[in-house]
């Protein structure tokens, strides 16, 4: 029944659209075609052997991972067709000229041949040693055996593209497999099979090298920190050793392209190169010989066409998770460049929802979970409303992902790795802030106790939401009248405890790295360094790639540098082991983010023990987040780690948006203030806001300006004056 759907679903496609039909041969019908779409220009050649489902094929990504047999592309071709062609003729299936070795591309992937009326007697029997009745692969030979067979039948046999590519796939895997083999075994003895870097590597290095090298695609989905970029270049070594490596390809953020360049340049003697500039300079960027090309994500959707000409042997997909989102154009991007190998890196394969999981095992084997709909069919739970609750079934998605993916824990491998230590600082906000946090709770409960929200409405939600959290970083992120900031006095006072304010560096002092979501609240820590005569680096998105090479190489080699203050733009990527302190402003919504930032510091090459630091307003959002996190976790760590083969969702707040915004904000119901006489008093997070509001005004007073922020405030506060007072 869903098949049937999903079939009946091309043929609706394939009518709304707007084609142009060419036939590539001599027969009127059976024969291939080049299918163009008018409105897009893109092109696919269908090949038309019968009319009925499973005979033909398309060269459309979606033909070959849908496993129906056919496409939009077929159907459209075969209705064209049947309009022309009398009933007798729909039900012939096109002769059988010549051998043929294909691949069907059903549920499953198999060889197939087509075996002419006449033929000799040693393809006979070369078709009942390896194939079946109906000429599909029969398992009771080797890949190797046949290819070395087909050689001596006397007719030349037709071998179509995609059944070479699929053969010489297969043999090298069955290879790859007796060494992979062979070298764990070695590895088990207690002896590294090669020397493939300058460095020596931990053993579980070296099992993600073997793994990695031999698997040819796959996932690396190591816990972040654990050296999953030495390991890659350790594999490409490997892979250069034994399969003739010539061209590979990272793609990576762009924050992070050049330190890939500087382990490169460290770890390897490879030429590397660095697309960046001009459309003209990076054309003339990709004519140009070299062994690593580095790209980042946002370049490979303008210069896929330049990238795919170039043929990369290997490509390397770092920091994979912006590739989950399917229906992203990044994502379609990246699924368009094709290479023999592909290594995805990345420490957080899964967030929040399997299908991102699906997304990212796409790149590697658009097969491996089977077609989308069915994947979603099998595995997520819908209520009566066709929301979704939970996933079933999830010990099938681990075995179809094992002998593609590797993913090791930082408790598996502790004792490599130097002792992390996380505390949790909580600040008291002060007066004017509780104030004015308050005024936004209240101002949230009322649109939260509307029921249905509008677009507009949950965006104020949204603002409600985010101002508290500047609220409780600093009321100057919120109001720039003034600035009180617990925090920011905790932050100097920790800078006295880790001895760094002062005057006279030493080298072996401690190095600080702080986070935060905001500019703003890091050019505030900034101040607070100049003031204590501290030395900093100040990362954020606004920078070049250049510029961030320049503020790294800073923090790196200036003793009298020993804070490096970041937005999350230096979250990701990013090796700070010189430091061994890291400092959150505030706590990221997502775990993975937060994961991120620790592991620039707590990874391998770390030689003292880190310290993290968490600042939180007491009695606020911040509070909630921290188990926030956990829950979020929860869906993670089910899917990778835990045991259950049904994974409930309620720990990840999906039962509404006003439902999660509550949890999050704490297991109290939010009070919300009922209209009153216009006798009763103010209430204070309201004159306070009102306070706040007014010298925002007045301070700009002088200039005949209005700030955007203040004339939503005062609507906003209008509102709620009303509602308090009446009117």
């Amino acid at each position: 029944m869903l098949r049937d759907e999903q079939i009946d679903l091309r043929k609706q496609r394939a009518r709304a659209g707007r084609y142009t039909l060419e036939n590539l041969g001599k027969n009127r019908v059976f024969s291939n075609y080049r299918i163009t779409n008018a409105e897009t220009g893109g092109q696919y050649v269908v090949g038309i052997r019968g009319f009925s489902t499973g005979d033909n094929t398309c060269t459309c990504p979606d033909f070959k991972a849908n496993t129906l047999g056919t496409c939009k592309h077929i159907e459209l071709t075969l209705e064209t067709l049947k309009g022309d062609q009398p009933a007798h003729v729909q039900r012939k299936k096109a002769p059988i000229i010549v051998p043929e070795v294909y691949l069907h591309y059903g549920e499953e992937l198999q060889l197939g041949l087509h075996v002419p009326p006449r033929h000799t007697d040693q393809l006979g029997r070369l078709a009942k040693r390896y194939f079946d009745e109906r000429g599909l692969w029969s398992n009771r030979g080797r890949y190797q055996d046949f290819l070395e067979d087909v050689e001596d039948v006397p007719e030349p046999v037709n071998m179509v593209n995609d059944a070479v590519e699929f053969l010489h796939r297969e043999v090298e895997r069955a290879t790859m497999a007796l060494r992979e083999a062979e070298w764990t075994a070695e590895l088990e003895r207690g002896t590294q099979p090669w020397e493939l870097l300058p460095i020596p590597l931990y053993p579980y290095q070296v099992a993600g090298v073997i793994f990695l090298a031999c698997r040819g695609r796959c996932i690396l989905g190591d816990d972040m920190g654990l050296g999953k970029t030495i390991m890659a270049l350790a594999a490409v070594e490997l892979l250069a050793r034994e399969c003739t490596l010539a061209r590979v390809l990272v793609i990576a953020p762009a924050s992070v392209k050049y330190q890939w360049e500087g382990e490169i340049r460290k770890y390897t003697t490879r030429a590397v190169q660095i697309v960046d500039g001009s459309p003209d300079e990076r054309k003339k960027q990709y004519a140009e010989a070299t062994f690593y090309r580095l790209v980042n994500y946002e370049q490979v959707v303008r210069d896929t066409g330049d990238i795919n000409a170039w043929q990369p042997d290997l490509i390397i997909l770092d920091e994979a998770q912006r590739i989950k989102n399917w229906a992203s154009k990044t994502s379609r991007a990246v699924k368009k460049l094709n290479s023999r190998y592909a290594f995805v890196l990345t420490g957080t394969p899964l967030e929040n929802k399997l299908e991102e999981l699906y997304s990212i095992v796409q790149f590697v084997d658009e097969r491996r979970f089977g077609p989308a709909f069915q994947f979603l069919h099998d595995h997520r739970v819908l209520d009566d409303s066709g929301q979704l609750v939970g996933y079933r079934h999830v010990e099938r998605i681990r075995r179809k992902l094992e002998p593609i993916f590797l993913r090791r824990t930082r408790d598996e491998v502790l004792s490599q790795l130097p002792q992390r230590t996380d505390s949790n600082v909580f600040v008291e906000l002060t007066e004017y802030q509780r104030g004015l946090y308050d005024g936004q709770k209240v101002a949230l409960a009322r649109l939260l106790s509307k029921g249905a929200l509008n677009d507009a409405e949950r965006r104020r939600v949204l603002a409600c939401l985010a101002n508290m959290r500047l609220i409780c970083d600093s009321s100057y992120l919120f109001d720039q009248s003034v600035n009180p900031s617990p925090k920011l006095d905790e932050f100097g006072e920790l800078l006295g405890e880790l001895g760094l304010a002062s005057t006279t560096p030493r080298k072996g002092q401690h190095k600080l790295v702080v986070f935060s979501q905001w500019e703003q609240m890091l050019h505030l820590a900034a101040a607070v360094l100049e003031r204590h005569r501290v030395g900093y680096a100040l990362l954020h998105g606004g920078l070049s790639g250049k510029d961030r090479k320049a503020v790294l190489a800073k923090f790196k080699t200036d003793e009298a540098c020993r804070v490096f203050l970041s937005t999350d733009a230096g979250g990701v990527g990013l090796n700070l082991q010189m430091a061994d302190t890291v400092l959150n402003l505030e706590l990221p919504w997502n775990p993975a983010v937060l994961e991120q930032r620790i592991a620039r510091v707590h990874r391998l090459g770390q030689e003292r023990p880190v310290r993290v630091i968490n600042l939180i307003a007491r009695n606020t959002i911040e509070e909630r987040v921290l188990k926030v996190l956990e829950q979020k976790q929860a869906l993670f760590d089910g899917v990778f780690d835990g045991t259950d083969d049904d994974i409930p969702l309620e720990a990840v707040g999906s039962r509404g948006f006003a439902e999660s915004v509550q949890r999050v904000l704490g297991d109290a119901p939010i009070p919300i203030v009922q209209p009153a006489t216009n006798t009763a008093p103010l209430a204070e997070p309201m004159l306070l806001a009102l306070e706040a509001l007014v010298r925002g005004l007045t301070a700009q007073a002088d200039t005949g300006t209005l700030c955007v922020d203040h004339v939503a405030r005062l609507k906003q506060l209008g509102t709620e004056l009303r509602l308090r007072f009446g009117g």
